[in-house]
């Protein structure tokens, strides 16, 4: 069969690589890739949606899986459908549960589901006058897709009014600032949960532990991701039962019994895990409509099952026939970013901060066959050079029977990576 893969980054690498290694797939297109994931598969110039469905139909694609959730919140699911080509991903009435924070909240609060206290404001002047009535911390976000940036820790009021001035005034996230959620700050353990779903049928994921702040020790600015791990440390049997059951199950009955949303493909949830007495209730923080990076890069090297299989299963609504399986071996993944650097008009302060690009790339090659490498922002430039295109540029994948094998292997392979302003975590897995 032919599979399209649509997205550019890390996770669209991994996907597109386990799609090649389906014995059932002859060919996998990726619209548009970069220059790592076309050693993978063959990269199609196709920037919008309508270009990619065109495609799809010339080429008899029998498959196509959607990484990013712009694409997704765009209705590229509600166009393919209409030309009855097969793809995996929400559609755009189920993406608004990730293209719009303050309608998700207000949902999920309706169906019962776990959240922080929140409000929802489009003016800034009274979001200013919230912040300053209330007698305890906060989160500010922004409504919109953000990158996985949207999201504003404060530890003060100032900070707390300063977030909602850089997103509704500043409008350092662009259009996704127009409106904000700020939500009281909760304090426990964090979660990415994961799970496959027809609509009806809710598989739960192996999970894995991100990594979003810039620096180690868990400083600096949110990012898309810095690294991440799995299995996860401390995710039991007991646990997943709690979540499944009190989230992500009655969530996808809820929105489609409720607001007639029929949810399809893979649901990601931001847990906050809150210990209250001997209980642990699971408040959701955010709802992803796709897989997270970099947790699909240690996530998808671990799934067993073909993931055509699974993919098939969620199309024909039989995910209840699927149970997949998992490699029980640790994989951690490094991101290796365009860090702070010199350049003609003063310094860059690096990603997530402003980054230089178009910087060559070295040392990939030495890299062990053992390890996988994912790109993220990289290119080929006229000479055929492998050079930067983005703030996240690559990352690399160790497997190991522990998680301290896995991190070691992870640390001495990256090391062999080389460009201007390369910085890294070396504190992922660290635990």
């Amino acid at each position: 069969m032919k599979v399209l893969v649509v997205g550019t980054g890390g996770r669209d690498h991994a996907i597109a690589w386990k799609f090649t290694q389906s014995p059932r797939v002859k060919q996998v297109f990726v619209a548009h890739g970069n220059a790592g994931i076309g050693e993978t598969a063959a990269c199609v110039n196709l920037r919008t949606i309508e270009e990619m469905a065109d495609f799809a139909e010339k080429e008899r694609i029998d498959l196509t899986f959607v990484g990013p959730e712009k694409p997704l919140s765009a209705g590229i699911v509600d166009l393919f459908e209409s030309r009855g080509l097969s793809i995996i991903g929400p559609n755009r009435k189920a993406s608004r549960l990730e293209s719009s924070k303050c309608d998700a909240k207000v949902m999920l609060r309706e169906l019962g589901i776990p959240v922080p206290e929140f409000e929802n404001f489009s003016d800034p002047a009274r979001a200013l006058d919230y912040v300053r009535s209330i007698g305890h911390q906060v989160v500010v976000k922004a409504d919109g897709l953000a990158a996985g940036k949207g999201s504003l820790v404060c530890d003060s009021v100032k900070d707390a009014e300063d977030a909602v001035r850089s997103i509704m005034e500043e409008r350092i996230f662009g259009d996704a600032g127009e409106r904000v959620d700020i939500e009281k700050r909760l304090y426990g353990r964090e979660l990415s949960f994961f799970c496959f779903t027809d609509g009806y049928t809710v598989v739960p994921m192996v999970a894995a532990q991100d990594y979003k702040r810039a620096r180690e020790n868990d400083e600096g600015k949110n990012t898309g991701g810095m690294g991440s791990y799995s299995p996860h440390p401390w995710l039991t049997d007991s646990l997943i039962k709690t979540i499944m059951g009190r989230v992500a199950e009655p969530l996808i009955a809820g929105v489609r019994e409720k607001y007639g949303i029929l949810y399809k493909g893979i649901l990601y949830l931001g847990l906050m895990l809150v210990g209250e007495g001997d209980d642990i209730t699971p408040y959701v923080l955010e709802i992803n409509i796709r897989l997270g990076d970099p947790e699909a890069q240690v996530i998808l090297p671990r799934l067993r099952t073909d993931l055509v299989d699974v993919s098939e299963a969620i199309i024909q609504g039989k995910l209840a026939g699927i149970q997949p399986e998992w490699d029980p071996a640790y994989r951690l993944c490094l991101i290796a970013v365009s860090g702070p650097m010199k350049g003609k008009k003063g310094w860059y302060k690096g990603y997530p901060d402003r980054y230089k690009i178009g910087v060559p790339i070295e040392g990939i090659d030495a890299i062990d066959r053992d390890c996988l490498v994912f790109h993220s922002g990289t290119e080929r430039d006229a000479a055929g050079r492998l050079i930067t295109t983005g703030g996240r540029v690559l990352c690399v994948v160790s497997s190991g029977s522990s998680l301290g094998e896995a991190r070691e292997t992870a640390l001495s392979q990256i090391e062999k990576v080389r460009f201007e302003g390369i910085y890294y975590r070396k504190d992922i897995g660290l635990e």
